[in-house]
């Protein structure tokens, strides 16, 4: 018998639930945890992370990445220098090989990886990183072929293995071939059906495994166009459901009828797609399908559930539950005239439809949406402009609209019926219809049904969407929007439902383990290994720019989506698309995370991902605010931070490779807002911004390289503290589910998000302090600095030059200045009293002041209140810099 090819093991004579520091080896506190028997320590050491916490928690995949720090079963106890929790890990009930995990500390702040440790992937730590156990792998791959992958003792000998069916049936093996020293061929003495489920076992060992259909899956594709097509007078429709029996289309005249007009059979080609042909066009036909396939586990096709789904490919979705309606192809906008900027000139402008127009002076009709978004003309009660010509006159080139295509609201009826009394819901504004950011796709080809203007029939929503994207670019804004192809609505929130991949085939389209969901947002959709679902994210893209001329995207969660299909993705839409993404929040599915091509992180990202770490040094963490002496960065005071100031800069952080890897953000829609970060010891920035400290954040992200992102409304210190700071769960009449977070995440809260209109062009007044007008003026002096000649020395999009940034760093590390490219100097103080910049070398030339606390003005410069400082030449310089204060000068 072979020994195993490498089985880990860790046999130790003693075990005990009080292990002390001593006990642990130098590996061991390293790699953040230790194994004794059939215990797990985990090991937080002060000494390797250089920090002295008050409180240590462990959180990972193990706990679905759960981040509550209310309970404290997951609190490590210390001991000396060292955090310890000590855990029963029998059977690897708690966590298993290859696991990853991270260390937060104080009230919430998360940890990376200690550079000693060596069991580091993608910014977290590895449980068992290098661990193989006996195991066994099936794939079925036709209907006489199943391709297994056994580690551990593989017998050749038939009679070792045995197969059974979802029922119980048994079937022999008559043949085993070896392939590598793991995969082997079993063959079965009778044929399989590929479409039904089938088990793999392995009695002697006591192993056994589900026979997946990846064998076959991942070599299934189709070219054909998907969905309802109306080309010349006639109409096609097609639908990929390769594991189904039969598939029926069901044409209707209206939305609601009960009873279809035509019912058709659909013909399937060699290739799982069916097929339906019409020598007339369809255009405003309602349709849907059922699904017909086996009754086996995990699947719900039509025989086991009764459901109608609808067409994943629609143009057309009224409001996501029930029929899909055919509809002719959109004409697009007209291109930009310029071009779309390169990805190192870009400043983004990330905005929701309905959180920016609710609140403007327009029609009751079109409050809320598309329509609204590029209405001219509107000013608030001051005569100052708002809506549409503001967003032109701030100055950004790329507008970033959080989700348009069809998303999941809870209908109206029900959520009205449930909530219309409940106060907290009516403080809320939520209480007659449920609002969502849209993070919830149900179809990814249909334009949100609730931003079409009332009145208008299903289906105009799309000429509306278009006239947004060429009203911006005739302006030369480029338009992008905010995709989420990790998971889809179907099983958001604990709520279970068919819509569409559920019903065309489960096992296809979502990772799944023993046949079920996996995923931390209901499900997690499966690109890998699943060629039509690589293209359907790749088809939705295209079909975007073909249909409505959109510019480029910002992908939800990209971690989820495996690093070959983003690849080939910006290849096919265009390298000169605008594409960023999020890279954190790894799959589920451990095959994914072991995979080197699938799996990626910032170090090998396919597309330029947030930079999270930037983020936190200029401004502090996103997760809890309790102190705003160590929770709001570099900008808020947190001297310690000013090396990681530096890094964000230049990118140069560990995993920029150009200043164009990573986009450069402060807040978006995520987490707190920037002015609650800032809004003094209650971080409540509705009325008491520490602005100076705002002002220097916003100083940092603008004097940074490469693309950066803002979050709409952060130019007028929009606040989301109307959302009170607690977890509140509810449920609808007919049962659904809904979670509200407060203000560190209002993805559903409805007032908290709204733009207030009346703060453009405020000043200071009783009871409040914030001075609106002057941080609107401010940001959109900075839009202007960012996109001037000038500006160009933060717009590099290369490997940055040896010495590019000529850093000043007094030993008070409160005091921050820096030369760029010989042509920008700037000077910053987060000290709470004034400091002197000492014997500073500035090149030779005239420096003109352009920024200060007060205004930026790069076409005639600021008046500072030390009038020396408004004109400087070049050689050594004795600057005093104000309590909390920032200074820009550009060479003329």
């Amino acid at each position: 018998m072979k020994s195993l090819k490498k089985i880990l093991f860790i046999l130790l004579t003693f075990c005990s639930f009080q292990i002390h520091a001593q006990s642990f080896t130098g590996e061991q506190v390293n790699q953040g945890y230790a194994i004794f028997g059939n215990q797990v320590s985990f090991i937080f050491d002060e000494l390797i992370y250089d920090k002295q916490p008050s409180r240590v928690v462990v959180t990972g995949a193990f706990r679905g990445w759960d981040d509550d720090l209310d309970t404290q079963e997951w609190d490590l106890k210390k001991t000396g220098q060292q955090w310890i929790l000590t855990l029963d890990n029998s059977d690897y009930k708690v966590i298993g090989p290859t696991m990853e995990f991270k260390f937060r500390i104080n009230d919430g702040e998360w940890l990376g990886p200690s550079p000693v440790s060596k069991n580091e992937k993608g910014g977290n730590l590895v449980f068992m990183m290098d661990a193989v156990l006996p195991g066994l792998k099936a794939e079925l791959k036709n209907e006489n072929l199943i391709w297994a992958t056994i580690i551990g003792d593989r017998p050749l000998d038939p009679s070792k293995y045995l197969i059974t069916n979802a029922q119980g049936d048994t079937i022999k093996v008559k043949g085993v071939l070896p392939n590598e020293a793991t995969t082997t061929l079993i063959v079965p003495a009778e044929p399989l059906n590929k479409k039904r489920v089938y088990y793999l076992h392995m009695p002697d060992q006591e192993l056994t495994a589900f026979c997946s259909f990846d064998g076959w899956f991942r070599e299934t594709y189709s070219t054909k166009e998907l969905g309802a097509n109306i080309d010349n007078g006639k109409t096609t429709v097609r639908l990929f459901a390769p594991r189904a029996t039969g598939v029926k289309l069901y044409l209707y005249n209206g939305k609601d009828d009960k009873k279809a007009e035509e019912v058709v059979e659909m013909k399937v080609d060699n290739d799982g797609v069916w097929e339906a042909f019409f020598d007339e066009d369809l255009h405003g036909t309602w349709y849907d399908f059922t699904i017909h396939g086996y009754d086996d586990p995990g699947n719900l096709f039509y025989e086991t559930t009764k459901a109608h789904v609808s067409d994943p490919y629609t143009r057309v979705s009224d409001d996501t539950w029930g029929k899909c309606r055919m509809w002719r192809r959109t004409t697009p906008a007209t291109p930009l005239k310029g071009g779309i900027p390169a990805m190192e000139d870009v400043i983004s402008y990330e905005v929701h439809v309905q959180d920016f127009t609710d609140r403007l002076p327009v029609d009751a009709s079109i409050k809320g949406r598309l329509a609204a978004m590029h209405k001219t003309g509107l000013k608030n009660s001051k005569g100052q402009k708002i809506g549409f010509d503001y967003l032109v006159d701030l100055g950004v080139n790329v507008i970033h609209l959080m989700p348009i295509q069809e998303y999941l609201h809870y209908p109206t009826d029900d959520w009205k019926a449930s909530f219309e009394n409940d106060e907290y819901m009516k403080s809320q504004g939520v209480s007659e219809e449920n609002y969502q950011w849209g993070y919830r796709t149900t179809h990814a080809m249909a334009v949100e049904t609730r931003y079409r203007t009332v009145g208008k029939e299903a289906g105009e929503e799309r000429n509306e969407f278009r006239d947004l994207v060429q009203a911006f670019h005739d302006k030369d804004i480029a338009v992008i929007i905010d995709i989420v192809p990790n998971h889809t609505a179907e099983n958001m929130d604990g709520n279970n439902w068919i819509f569409n991949f559920n019903g065309i085939d489960k096992q296809y389209y979502y990772r799944t383990k023993d046949l079920e969901h996996i995923g931390d947002y209901g499900n997690e959709v499966k690109t890998e290994n699943r060629p039509m679902t690589q293209r359907w994210l790749i088809d939705q893209c295209q079909y975007y720019i073909k249909e409505f001329g959109i510019d480029g995207f910002r992908i939800d969660l990209a971690g989820q989506v495996d690093e070959q299909t983003l690849i080939v993705l910006k290849e096919t839409i265009g390298l000169d698309k605008i594409v960023y993404g999020e890279p954190w929040i790894g799959s589920n599915d451990p095959e994914f995370e072991g995979n080197p091509s699938w799996d990626w992180y910032k170090e090998d990202s396919p597309i330029t991902f947030f930079q999270d770490d930037s983020r936190t040094a200029f401004k502090g963490p996103v997760f809890k605010l309790t102190d705003p002496k160590t929770d709001r960065g570099w900008a808020g005071g947190k001297s310690s931070d000013r090396a990681a100031v530096m890094k964000g800069l230049e990118n140069s952080n560990k995993e920029d490779k150009t200043p164009t890897s990573g986009i450069t953000y402060l807040d978006i829609h995520d987490n707190f807002a920037l002015s609650d970060q800032y809004g003094g010891e209650k971080f409540d920035g509705r009325t008491s911004v520490d602005q100076d400290n705002y002002k220097i954040a916003v100083t940092l992200m603008y004097t940074s390289l490469g693309p950066i992102v803002t979050n709409g409304g952060s130019e007028i210190m929009r606040s989301k503290a109307d959302a009170p700071l607690k977890e509140v769960f509810k449920t609808t009449n007919k049962g659904y589910k809904v979670y509200m977070h407060g203000y560190r995440d209002t993805y559903n809260h409805r007032t908290a998000n709204q733009y207030a209109w009346e703060t453009v062009g405020q000043e200071p007044q009783s009871g409040n302090t914030n001075d609106y007008k002057n941080m609107l003026a401010f940001w959109r002096g900075m839009n202007e600095l960012r996109l001037s000649e000038i500006g160009k020395v933060f717009r590099l999009g290369t490997e940055v030059p040896e010495g590019y940034y000529q850093f000043i760093t007094p030993k008070n590390e409160n005091q921050l200045g820096y030369i760029v490219d010989n042509k920008v100097f700037v000077l910053l103080n987060v000290d709470e009293k004034s400091n002197k910049f000492d014997n500073i070398e500035l090149p030779e030339g005239n420096w003109k002041l352009v920024a200060n606390n007060n205004a930026v003005n790069i076409q005639k410069g600021v008046k500072d209140a030390d009038k020396k400082l408004s004109k400087l030449k070049g050689g050594k310089q004795n600057i005093e810099m104000p309590a909390t204060s920032l200074k820009i000068w550009v060479k003329q």
